[in-house]
């Protein structure tokens, strides 16, 4: 039985020209001194020629997972002809799946300064999709033009530690946004994504996907890489093949867990050595099924291997185990299940258990994701509904910060008028915030702030 897919609001949108490049190195830790390289490589039969400048350092680990987020939800945001995603902090954090604590926004902001800081020249490697051609000449591109924060013009290494409600505006390179818009994506699965725990697992899934696929759209049940070029194109830093293979060896290891990947094989010696992925996506087990069973305490690979043997069974099993626990100490809730869904025979289901999990546990997996990218918009909206229900001085106080940085136009004496009538409850604060951010959301910021001048000097 094939892989239950998980709905679109699960997909993640990928550029593929550059998901190629290999920009982002697949490790976790690289050297910060690596601001400069230049690579050539090939992979099957397409030649890559990239240049790079990184000042702040090359992009790695969880900067895969947050440019697939800023892609994604610029591709939900219907990928406006600006080119700026309006967002916020804890909604990238969300959808690039990551943890909701304070060392994640600290990361988010380190992986946002290195993306916007680095620049990169494709000499080849770049597919138009608009003309539907190869493009050999060279073009300079970035994944990031500008960033702000509280709609303020900032340096990225400027912004204070990144507010997980607060707006961040994020400016798409040019060359990637219009690639976006043209259609030029991979549709990266996030239930896999969130199966696999390590960065370099999912960066390199992201990998295989943009090249396994060819001509028409078509992917590839294998690929076969030159062991040197590979390592360029993943960005790993060793050019020992001891050391490449051992670099990639983790990732192997999870992807094939997840029955991702049927087999990897090392073919050859030395520098001429190659490798083969056989792929298995066609057969994975649901993703769902796989977070049942490591709720009830089963390892990462345990739980793929019986998903992928006993299907929706596992919902059975785990609603038994979940049944027993309520009305017993079970000293080892994996091992009933594992021994459940052996030996259903040896067991009698309760009268009040059915065949398929109860609603209260139905499908939790499932909607992990849908329920924390819901979150963001519903802790915005009771926000904003909070602050309107403050007396006028605190609900001038409640966004002032905000409204100074946008209204900074305004000039001298006028912001003194403003916040007078605001405390005074002549105007209301809360409208004035949403009015200006909604007024730069839609670049017509210079008429709101003539409009609003002529108001405050009548």
């Amino acid at each position: 039985m094939g892989p239950k897919h998980l709905g679109t609001e699960h997909e993640r949108r990928d550029e593929r020209n550059i998901a190629r490049l290999g920009i982002i190195s697949i490790q976790s830790r690289v050297d910060d001194a690596l601001t400069l390289w230049n690579v050539e490589f090939a992979i099957d039969g397409r030649p890559y020629r990239v240049e790079c400048a990184a000042p702040y350092g090359r992009p790695h680990g969880i900067d895969t997972d947050i440019i697939l987020a800023i892609q994604t939800l610029f591709f939900r945001s219907g990928c406006p002809s600006h080119n700026w995603l309006h967002t916020t902090a804890y909604e990238v954090r969300s959808v690039a799946g990551l943890p909701d604590n304070g060392r994640t926004y600290q990361r988010l902001k380190e992986g946002l300064k290195r993306l916007w800081g680095t620049g990169f020249v494709v000499g080849e490697g770049w597919y138009d999709a608009q003309r539907d051609r190869q493009v050999w000449s060279t073009d300079t591109l970035r994944y990031i033009e500008r960033i702000r924060y509280h709609e303020v013009d900032a340096e990225p290494e400027q912004l204070p530690g990144l507010d997980p409600s607060a707006t961040l505006s994020i400016h798409l390179g040019e060359q990637l946004a219009t690639s976006i818009r043209a259609r030029h994506l991979q549709v990266l699965d996030g239930g896999l994504l969130i199966q696999l725990e390590q960065p370099p697992a999912r960066a390199l899934y992201r990998l295989l996907e943009a090249h396994r696929t060819g001509p028409q759209e078509r992917r590839q049940m294998t690929l076969r890489v030159n062991l040197e070029d590979w390592r360029l194109a993943c960005g790993i830093q060793s050019e020992r093949p001891e050391l490449v293979r051992r670099a990639l060896a983790p990732a192997h290891e999870e992807l094939r867990a997840i029955n991702y990947l049927a087999d990897v094989q090392i073919i050859g010696r030395g520098r001429k050595q190659e490798i083969e992925y056989s792929f298995a996506e066609l057969n994975a087990p649901d993703p769902a099924m796989v977070e049942l069973l490591i709720g009830i305490g089963l390892s990462r690979v345990s739980a793929t291997s019986l998903a992928a043997d006993h299907g929706e069974r596992v919902e059975t099993a785990v609603a038994f185990v979940r049944s027993r626990q309520a009305t017993a100490k079970v000293k080892n809730p994996a091992g009933l299940a594992v021994d459940f869904l052996k030996h259903e025979e040896k067991y009698i289901l309760p009268a009040n258990l059915s065949a398929s999990v109860p609603p209260a546990s139905h499908g939790e997996a499932r909607l992990q994701l849908q329920v924390e990218e819901e979150a963001t918009v519903r802790a915005t909206d009771e926000r904003r509904q909070h602050v309107r229900t403050l007396a006028p001085d605190a609900q001038y106080d409640a966004v002032a910060p905000a409204l100074r940085i946008m209204l900074r136009p305004l000039g001298k004496g006028l912001p003194t008028v403003l916040e007078a009538r605001c405390r005074s409850g002549e105007l209301s604060a809360a409208d004035l915030s949403e009015q200006a951010a909604r007024a730069n959301e839609e670049i017509r910021m210079q008429a709101f702030i003539d409009d609003l001048r002529t108001r405050l000097s009548s």
